[in-house]
């Protein structure tokens, strides 16, 4: 949950926490954002992982971070393969939950590199939005019910 301080006032307020989903594909990422605002949980989105990292820098010096991330693996430009390893390896990212939902990287080697990373592996199937938005709501700390 991100936390600012008003500049004229002192006074803390919480903002509602804040998924950024990174999918290529528009259906996808329009069924995933409406899954999860039914949690009340703010969203943003990325067409690929290019657009992801950029957005992550801009976050950075905002000092206004993601709570979780919803990462798909095959994109173009840069694909979940090279966000996941940028996240591991930048110490302001590693707080950052990521759920990888992907159709294709679902063999154990695939899913062995994906936990390597801290991410949680959902294979792209009917019916999977709900589980992957209840699944990003848990992982928000202070969410779950």
């Amino acid at each position: 949950m991100n936390i600012n301080a008003d500049n004229k006032t002192g006074e803390v307020s919480k903002q509602m926490p804040e998924v950024l989903i990174v999918d290529d594909d528009p259906a996808v990422t329009a069924a995933l954002v409406a899954a999860v605002r039914e949690h009340n949980l703010e969203t943003d989105t990325a067409a690929n992982g290019q657009q992801a990292l950029q957005k992550l820098c801009e976050r950075t010096v905002t000092d206004n971070l993601y709570d979780a991330m919803i990462l798909d693996i095959q994109m173009p430009i840069v694909d979940g393969w090279e966000v996941l390893h940028a996240l591991k390896n930048n110490p302001l990212w590693k707080t950052i939950s990521v759920v990888v939902l992907t159709g294709i990287a679902d063999t154990p080697q695939d899913i062995a590199r994906i936990t390597e990373y801290d991410g949680v592996f959902v294979r792209k199937k009917e019916g999977i939005f709900e589980i992957v938005s209840d699944l990003v709501e848990r992982l928000i700390p202070g969410e779950a019910e």
